[in-house]
Order: structure tokens, then sequence, then C-alpha cells
């Protein structure tokens, strides 16, 4: 889900005024940055009560993007990132692979054009780095639609969906959710599946939360394997005290720290079928997002 932090980043901009005239270098148009985290190791079962093997995941990237405005109250961002992961299962009996990286192309709108509703649409494109020529194998397309709703000064709800489509599967799921300022310092969310979090203001630069942390990565492994071209698939959830330092539209940095309490690992064969399923016990994790605005 790291991948809807910049639109939810990019969202603070239709808080403010419409109607207030700006330049297009107000914005600090061009952002470059990067992300990290990192899980320590969890124990695997294949069957309840079986040990088998420890699991290993920590992911880095890189990115820019830019603002290209429409108007006052819409925007384009236009992003691209380099993605390298670890995944490595010690006991894995279907590959050796554990290190594995791709590009993502990607494409956002936000729009508070229309009254009391905000939006997010994104659309984007990871390839394995490895096999540009494979397109069709190794080649992800997702897609997010999120519409938000004031219908209180105080609430809002959430309505939209999000989807996926590669790597020999595909899923939609919708988003739906609410979140609630009683002042300005205090801000819950409930949305489903992207944030889940209790924030607490302490100034204009700082802000904690408790938040909740869904993780998914879904990839295929190479060709030279002993089982060729295996899709795999870890997703995991975890509860995290998160710091956010921002300067608006110039400098965001994020630490965190929290434990994850477990998920799934599976790994099919290239064409999706004879999967292998698994349960990833819990793990402590920590990470850091840095975001600045030129």
């Amino acid at each position: 889900m790291k991948k809807i932090w910049i639109a939810l980043c990019a969202c603070r901009l239709l808080a403010y005024e419409c109607a207030e005239e700006k330049s297009f270098w107000d914005y600090h148009p061009i952002h470059v940055g990067g992300n990290l985290i990192a899980l320590g190791k969890a124990n695997v079962e294949r069957k309840r009560g079986q040990n088998d093997g420890e699991l290993l995941f920590n992911k880095a990237n890189v990115f820019a993007y830019c603002f290209l405005p429409v108007n006052e109250c819409t925007f384009f961002l236009p992003r691209v990132e380099w993605n390298a992961f670890t995944m490595d299962w010690n006991r894995n009996p279907r590959f050796r692979e554990t290190h594995f990286s791709y590009v993502q192309f990607a494409l956002t709108l936000l729009t508070q054009a229309l009254d009391a509703w905000k939006w997010i649409a994104r659309v984007d494109y990871n390839i394995d780095l490895k096999h540009f020529s494979r397109p069709g194998q190794y080649g992800l397309f997702s897609g997010l639609l999120w519409g938000i709703y004031e219908f209180h000064r105080k609430w809002h709800y959430h309505i939209g969906a999000l989807g996926y489509r590669g790597f020999e599967g595909q899923e939609v799921y919708p988003v739906i959710g609410l979140d609630f300022a009683p002042n300005k310092k205090w801000l819950f969310q409930a949305v489903f599946p992207i944030t889940y979090s209790i924030e607490y203001t302490f100034n204009e630069q700082w802000r904690g939360a408790l938040k909740v942390r869904p993780l998914k990565e879904r990839f295929r492994a190479g060709k030279l394997e002993p089982s060729p071209r295996s899709v795999f698939s870890y997703s995991t959830t975890g509860i995290e005290l998160n710091f956010h330092y921002e300067r608006f539209l110039r400098l965001e940095f994020e630490i965190f720290g929290g434990y994850s309490f477990g998920g799934d690992f599976y790994i099919k064969n290239s064409h999706g079928h004879n999967g292998l399923y698994t349960n990833v016990q819990g793990a402590p994790y920590g990470g850091a997002t840095l975001n600045w605005g030129i």
C-alpha cells in the first residue's frame, strides 16, 4: 500500500482554497525521495505447528514525480520509481532467487473540482527490470479510484475501488471508510483497505500516529529455477508508531517502527496453478520515507 502514500500526501493540496491563485513553481513541482521498510525473520508454517524455516522481507525504492496543475483545483502527477526487494525463505522448494527489482510508471489525478468531493485516480504499471522483453509475463497493472466526501466539517466518508491484474491473477477491492477530525489536533481514519490510524498533530511541522500498515508484494521468479517462472505473493499487516515531519510541499520525512502480526506467503507455477501455501508468523519491522520538493 505504500504506493498510495504519495497520493495521500499530495491530497493535502486540495485542503487549501481552490480559488487562490498560485504559480506553478509555488508547488515545488519536482519531487524526489525514497522509502525503506525491513521486517525481521518470521517463522513459516506449511501446517499448523510445523516449523518450515524462516522468511525475511525488506524493500527499498527511489522515486521522482512532478505536479502538473490543470487549474487551482486539479493536478496530474506523473511518477517513475525503481524498486528492489528481498524475499528470502530459507527452505523454499520452488525457487532459489531472493533479490528482485522492477520499475514502476504511474499517473495520478487529484481534483476538488466537484463541490464537497476530493477525488484521487491512479493507474500504474510495474515491469521486472530483467525481463523488459516479456511484459505479458513480468508486468503488473494496478489502479485506484478514491472519492472523499465531506458530509460534515468534522466527518468524511470514502468510497472507491482498488485493484490489480498480472502475474496470473487479478483482484478488485472496494474502498470504503470514514475519517473524523474532532479538532485541529486529532484525526481518526478507518478506510479499507488503505489506511487505519489515530493521528495527533503536535505543531505545524510534526505529527505522530498509531497506524495499521497493510503490506503486499506480488512477483514472479526467473526461468532458471526448480519451478521456472514461479508466481509468488506475500501479504502481512502490522501496527506501528509513526512520526512525520512536514514542510508543506517542500520536505517530508517519516520514520516508523512496529510489529507485523503475520500473514501468508504462497507460490504457484508459471500458469498460476499447483499452489504451495504457508502461514508466516509475526516479526518486528521498521522503516523511513523521505520526500523532497525542489
